[in-house]
């Protein structure tokens, strides 16, 4: 079934790119080149509603399947982003079919998501159902682990998925996400062992707080793993979780293949769990609000929800302004330690622990487990 769907729809892609190079549309003609040169099976192929789905890898054979949902954008996301992000964690893990799902209606940027916030949008919960959908429609064994991997806006339609839509799958993997729609990991129908999440130093998007709660702060649950180790390549901001060689790939394909020993977790300093409990502090009065309102449609509901949201970004903000000013006070009071010899110099190989890494070992001098 899928091989059929896919040679009909790279037939169909080949005759638009005739048709666009005819008419001399030179965007349309990158995007559907993209598509015929990225080597994989195009198994949806809805270009008037810019819905595609792109298969890597041999998903009848492959002991692991990854489901990729992007964020906001268009076609030049999708040749220059989606398309190599995707590519990017085939190769990074071994012995799995990856596929990049971009079957819904995602807005222009996060801006335009916020404006229009999507508690008050039935797009939301089509994107939710039809993502849901296709998971099932894949057919996939048993015995085949299969990890939702969502990146930005893609992690809210995965959280309305999964909180919603009963989508099953073994992980999930979520990476600079603004929220998914709920307010704890438990609404998700996950164990937190297989819930997973990264948010890069710089993240700005990831800290919005406008689409529930953040899904990397300690008290939402599941595993925040580090984005970031020496010798790799830096993955800063929101845009680069999918680096080739980065820590931020390789945790991910650690988890898509069940390699969760190897995955690294990201260590908490003491200013991001102060700011973390100060956020979930602030967002509690509205906690009953929201559930209440969760099914409800009725007069006043976009009043109720653009309440909610604010309470939520004065939460995340406030959390973060909490998390800026104590680890500036830590770092001015360690350069004071310095100054003063309360503390040694650190020489050139050593390393900077946070407030919560263990403490060495006295007799041999390495590192706690």
């Amino acid at each position: 079934m899928l091989t059929r769907r896919a040679a009909s729809n790279i037939a169909a892609v080949k005759m638009d790119l005739a048709s666009a190079i005819l008419e001399g549309d030179a965007d349309r003609v990158t995007l559907l080149q993209t598509l015929i040169d990225s080597g994989g099976d195009i198994l949806l192929y809805r270009p008037q509603l810019q819905h595609y789905a792109v298969l890597f890898g041999d998903i009848e054979t492959a002991e692991h399947v990854a489901v990729f949902v992007p964020g906001v954008g268009d076609g030049t996301n999708l040749c220059d982003d989606w398309i190599p992000e995707a590519r990017n964690l085939f190769e990074a893990a071994p012995s799995t079919a990856v596929v990049l799902w971009k079957g819904y209606d995602n807005p222009a940027d996060i801006a335009a998501a916020a404006t229009d916030t999507i508690e008050c949008n039935e797009d939301l919960l089509t994107a939710a159902g039809d993502l849901t959908a296709f998971v099932e429609w894949l057919s996939l064994d048993p015995e085949q682990s299969v990890t939702l991997v969502a990146h930005s806006f893609g992690s809210i339609v995965a959280g309305a998925a999964l909180a919603e839509c009963d989508l099953h799958v073994t992980d999930v993997v979520v990476a600079g996400s603004p929220g998914m729609t709920v307010d704890e990991l438990r609404q998700l129908h996950l164990d937190q062992s297989h819930f997973f999440s990264e948010q890069a130093p710089g993240d700005a998007i990831a800290e919005l707080g406008v689409f529930g709660a953040a899904p990397s702060a300690p008290t939402f649950g599941g595993t925040r793993m580090s984005t970031n180790a020496p010798d790799h390549p830096t993955v800063e901001a929101h845009s680069s979780y999918f680096e080739q060689g980065s820590e931020a790939l390789e945790n991910m394909a650690d988890v898509v293949t069940g390699q969760y020993s190897e995955v690294v977790r990201h260590r908490l300093a003491f200013p991001e769990i102060a700011g973390g409990l100060v956020t979930w502090a602030l967002r509690m009065p509205a906690v009953p609000v929201r559930m209440a309102g969760r099914h409800y449609r009725g007069p006043g509901f976009r009043l109720l929800v653009n309440w909610c949201r604010l309470v939520d970004l004065g939460a995340s903000e406030t959390g973060n302004l909490v998390c800026q000013a104590l680890d500036e006070s830590e770092r001015a009071l360690i350069w004071v330690a310095h100054r003063l010899g309360a503390l040694p110099e650190p020489g050139p190989h050593r390393e900077t622990r946070t407030a919560t890494d263990p403490e060495p070992d006295t007799e041999t001098g390495a590192e706690g487990d």
